[in-house]
């Protein structure tokens, strides 16, 4: 019988479904949970999990997240992890984890349609005039745009989507579907599924940079892809072109971005994700024009929990029968 450490809002909601699924296996589950002001597990309890699942609201409410830590720490014999965000997180030392043979698997692709939506109404509120009707508004005053203050069509505009994974994937169907031509900038090699009218390596970064009406950034934190859009590569920007960063904040210098913004080489940016978070009260990105700040909640959505939920669930039964997984986490 397997052992399974879980919230008490997945066993509430989901824990049938995992019980119905070991019972298709031939099993039953034993749950384990923590109180809700985070007490630790007794030392035999921890050491018979089997599995973990660290769900969204252990993320958000402190006191359960430092007893998660403590009975991951404890739990000797713990075979599986399963974390409910696209990627590990790193407070749980992963790596030691990864290095004794845990097996590690996220949740990637569960908010991608949240995430790709967040950042196209950014594009969208950038493309269409919102930066300069919603200041207007708490003015009450009467702006339209007129003369060379009109949009440009977006019909025909070029987009740079740097990361082709779940999120970038959703986010070039809406771009194409708003009629943009979409670069993708990949590692991996095309698939034909991949919505991009081109598909290039990173090495080639230097030379679409210049192409792009709008630069989009989807992909993950690397040694790679830290500080990628610093100030060269802003200097390779057209003149007028706007950002969108729905990934990571330590991917973009954000000294040189802010210089871009101001010297209007970016002619806007709509932002998720930033290097301090929360973002400094004093950051000139709050006073800047045409400029979108989001308090890094792209991903907020009510169907969240239900998607992460089935993952784990699916994963759970891959698990059982000694299936391949699926979103393994490779950290060492």
């Amino acid at each position: 019988m397997p052992t399974a450490l879980v919230s008490k809002q997945f066993i509430a909601g989901f824990g049938d479904a995992l019980q119905s699924v070991a019972a298709r296996c031939g099993q039953s589950v034993s749950f384990l949970t923590l109180r809700d002001d985070g007490t630790p597990l007794p030392r035999a309890d921890c050491e018979r999990i089997d599995c973990i699942f660290l769900d969204r609201d252990i993320r958000f409410t402190p006191p359960l997240a430092e007893g998660y830590k403590k009975a991951l720490d404890a739990a000797a014999n713990v075979k599986w992890i399963h974390y409910a965000n696209s990627g590990i997180g790193q407070q749980y030392r992963v790596a030691d984890l990864d290095a004794r043979g845990v097996i590690l698997t996220s949740s990637t692709g569960s908010n991608a349609e949240p995430v790709a939506q967040t950042g196209f109404t950014g594009l969208l509120m950038l493309a269409r005039g919102f930066t300069t009707y919603i200041p207007g508004q708490f003015r009450h005053e009467w702006r339209p745009l007129r003369g060379e203050a009109l949009p440009e069509d977006l019909r025909g505009q070029t987009l740079l989507l740097i990361g082709v994974g779940a999120v970038g994937t959703v986010f070039a169907g809406y771009a194409r579907a708003f009629g943009l031509r979409v670069i993708g900038v990949r590692r991996s090699p095309r698939k034909d599924s991949d919505p991009v009218d081109e598909l290039h390596p990173p090495s080639k970064l230097a030379q679409l940079l210049p192409r792009a009406d709008w630069i989009v950034i989807c992909c993950p934190l690397t040694k790679e892809t830290r500080n990628l859009i610093d100030a060269a590569a802003f200097a390779l920007v057209k003149p007028g072109a706007r950002l969108i960063n729905i990934a990571r904040g330590e991917i973009v210098d954000e000294a040189a971005m802010i210089e871009a913004l101001r010297s209007g080489r970016l002619a806007g940016a709509a932002l998720d994700a930033h290097r301090e978070e929360p973002l400094p009260p004093d950051s000139p990105l709050w006073d800047l024009p045409h400029v979108i700040i989001s308090p890094h909640n792209a991903s907020a959505s009510k169907g969240n929990e239900k998607r992460c939920a089935e993952m784990f669930i699916a994963n759970f039964g891959h698990w059982l029968r000694g299936e391949p997984m699926f979103n393994v986490q490779h950290i060492s």
